[in-house]
């Protein structure tokens, strides 16, 4: 099983539409079982599927209370092989408290990969986490830095979103010494729309930023901001469109790194 964070301390770079599509192209495409983690106080992936937190099986209460019997914090989605553990603006009171008096449980989502991990091993539960992590390092996104696998940061080829990515991915780095098994996946560029800066700072990150870069491109598209209303993923939404494809593949490479591919950069 592997656990993968979707991180950027910048909003408006598409974790939550990555997050989204990623899952869906592994379970619907690669037959792959996937839990879905809303990191996020605004809850964007959970509206994104359609499912509305309850009362004790949201991230809150995986933080708050410790993983405990893992199941209880799930909730199915309409789309088979994918599950989701929802969030909303509670998970923001959640921050509060770790800072006030430490009541987040920041080894709660290590406990249950390990807990999945080791029902893995008698029947296949989940072969994916994907977490949403939010535009900063609060309890939620610091938990999931603890647990993942491979981190994967989404940006925009704007100036405001690439400064600072050194810092983050320093950061990332730096976690190393609390997680041994998390790696910085790389840059996935999206809503790209081929302007002569974009290319360039494109040029510069795969050549000169000495940081990973993803082969595939998200272009810019229309239909993605749509599929959110529609609370469809983009390959059920418009399977035609730039977006759509886009993940497709970036879903195939992410596949062809785990057999042994390579990340520019």
């Amino acid at each position: 099983m592997k656990t993968i964070a979707v991180l950027n301390l910048k909003g408006g770079v598409g974790k939550t539409v990555t997050t989204a599509n990623v899952g869906h192209i592994l379970a619907a495409s690669y037959g792959k079982k996937v839990l879905l983690i809303d990191g996020d106080s605004q809850g964007n992936l959970s509206q994104y599927f359609g499912v509305k937190p309850e009362e004790g099986t949201t991230t809150v209460d995986l933080l708050e209370n410790g993983a405990g019997y893992y199941p209880d914090f799930v909730t199915a989605t309409d789309i088979p092989s994918i599950d989701i553990i929802p969030a909303d603006m509670t998970l923001m009171d959640a921050d509060v408290d770790a800072i006030k008096d430490g009541r987040c449980k920041l080894q709660a989502i290590t406990d249950l990969r390990d807990a999945i991990e080791a029902d893995n091993a008698q029947e296949r539960v989940y072969d994916y986490i994907l977490i949403d992590c939010p535009p900063a390092f609060s309890a939620a996104s610091t938990a999931a830095l603890m647990a993942a696998d491979e981190v994967i940061i989404p940006i925009r080829l704007d100036a405001f979103s690439t400064e600072g990515m050194g810092r983050l991915t320093a950061q990332i780095r730096n976690m190393q010494r609390i997680n041994e098994r998390i790696k910085l996946g790389g840059l996935l560029v999206t809503q790209y729309t081929r302007t002569p800066e974009e290319q360039d700072t494109l040029a510069f990150l795969r050549n000169g930023s000495g940081l990973p870069v993803y082969k595939r491109i998200i272009r810019y598209s229309k239909r993605v901001g749509a599929s959110t209303f529609a609370r469809q993923p983009l390959a059920d939404f418009s399977p035609g469109s730039s977006a759509a494809r886009d993940y497709k593949r970036f879903v195939d490479e992410l596949v062809s790194l785990e057999n042994g591919g390579k990340v520019d950069g």
